[in-house]
């Protein structure tokens, strides 16, 4: 499933190295919503799946560890 960063965004080498040159925090963006119980939602829905994902992975490497 795809894991999704809806406040932040992804980190990349160039953009680490742009903030170590941002004084004044300019580069600081971040997804804003007009309805806070959307956006919520949204993050509370990855990270459920997400959860979802790493218990459906821990089952199947404990049924492979029994061979």
């Amino acid at each position: 499933m795809d894991k999704t960063i809806f406040i932040g965004r992804q980190p990349s080498f160039l953009n680490g190295m742009a903030r170590t040159v941002d004084i004044f925090g300019t580069l600081n963006t971040y997804d804003e919503s007009d309805n806070a119980r959307i956006s919520n939602a949204k993050a509370i829905g990855a990270d459920c799946l997400a959860v979802m994902d790493d218990s459906v992975m821990s089952v199947e490497q404990f049924e492979d560890s029994l061979g």
